[in-house]
Order: structure tokens, then sequence, then C-alpha cells
């Protein structure tokens, strides 16, 4: 059996949580991090932080420089039309192998997820709305029944979380968009209809590729394009 290693256990636990923090902005895009800092205000030694910070940099919510040195990524448009680009392909096809492999029990809980989405949409929810709409996008991954995707897709799900909730907190279009195109995507897997599944997933991320586009302008005025980020 292998031995249970207390620092990767604390790592995981840190990674968790400052993913968390970067994701829904507490820690500003561009903010400089230190290992002094984090082991101060988590209290924790210099071994889990060094290895959180490799798993973050890994999930490209952090990013690192001789001359700056460690610090929360930028967001930028470039870092954010190569986000989508992947997306666009990604989502069309975990949308297309879930209309071919799930079953009732995947179609239940897509309709409910569907559902509870509905409400928070219309209580203005946007904490709970943007909950659940990640937990449909998940559930469709899941339901692909393709684990090779599932993982390619969480090796850039939180860079793009940190988008689409900077979108969601902006404008209540992102939301009308992510519930429409959900419902969308949706009915036409419980239908069993891939191709149509594909379209309205691909349809789904062009437009909220675009919604972004604008509130990151209007939230980030500034932010440059990757090369000088």
């Amino acid at each position: 059996m292998k031995r249970f290693e207390l620092p990767s256990f604390i790592a995981a636990e840190l990674w968790r949580v400052l993913s968390d923090e970067i994701i829904f902005l507490r820690l500003e895009p561009g903010l400089r991090l230190t290992e002094e800092d984090i082991c101060g205000r988590y209290g924790v030694s210099r071994s889990p932080v060094r290895e959180t910070f490799k798993m973050l940099e890994a999930d490209g919510l952090i990013v690192r420089s001789a001359r700056r040195g460690v610090r929360v990524a930028p967001v930028s448009r470039e870092d954010l039309q190569e986000v989508y680009s992947c997306r666009a392909a990604l989502e069309g096809l975990a949308a297309a192998s879930a209309a071919r492999n799930a079953g009732p029990d995947a179609h239940e809980e897509l309709r409910q997820l569907v559902a509870s989405l509905e409400q928070a949409l219309a209580e203005r929810d946007v904490p709970a709305f943007f909950e659940r709409n990640v937990a449909v996008t998940r559930a469709v991954h899941r339901h692909s029944g393709n684990k090779t995707l599932v993982r390619i897709v969480d090796g850039i799900e939180k860079q793009a979380l940190r988008y689409r909730y900077i979108a969601h907190t902006r404008t209540h279009e992102m939301l009308e968009t992510s519930f429409v195109g959900h419902q969308g995507v949706c009915e036409a897997i419980i239908a069993g209809n891939a191709p149509l599944a594909r379209r309205r997933a691909d349809r789904m991320i062009r437009i909220a590729h675009a919604v972004i586009a604008k509130a990151l302008a209007e939230a980030y005025p500034a932010a440059p394009d990757a090369e000088t980020a």
C-alpha cells in the first residue's frame, strides 16, 4: 500500500481553495503570489505551496517568469480565443457522444438539471445559476462515455470557468444564452440526435464566446493580448 503523504494531501486542498479564489476573481488577474504570503495566509509550509503552484500552473491559472515571479494568470483576448476554439470542438463532440450513449437515467438527470437552471434564471440567482450551469456541462461530458474526452476537457475547464464567471456576473445576456443553449443541447441528447446535439453545442459555444469577449472588454478594458501579458 502506498504510504499516505500529508504534504500532498495539503497541496490538494490548497489547490482546490486557490483554484476557487482565482476562478471567482477573489485573487485578481495579474496579482503577484509569493510562497511567503500563501504560507502565512493558510498556515502551511513551503513544500505543499510549491506543489500547489505546479498544479495551478498546469491548469493555466498562474504563470511564472524569472523577472516577475508567480502571478495569477492575466486575462486576455488571445487566451480567451484559444480556450474557446478548443471548447468549440470538444463540447460539440461531447454532446454528440452523449446523444449516442446516454440512457434513461442520464436523460432524467439532464431534465432535472435544466429545470433547476431555469429556476435560477427566473429568480436571477447568479451564483446558483453559475453552479447549475457548470453542473449541466459536466453532466454532458460524463454521459458522453468518452473518458479521454473528459480528461482533455478537464485540462482547460478552469481557464474557461474564469472567463464564464466574468460574463455571468456582468451581463444577464450570458445567463439567457447559457440557458437556451443548454436546453437545446439537452433536448437533442435526450432525443438521441447526435448531429443536432453537436450543431447546437457548437452554436452555444460560439455565441457564449462573443458574449464573454464583450464582458471581458468591459470588465478589463486594458486586457492585453497574451504575448504582452
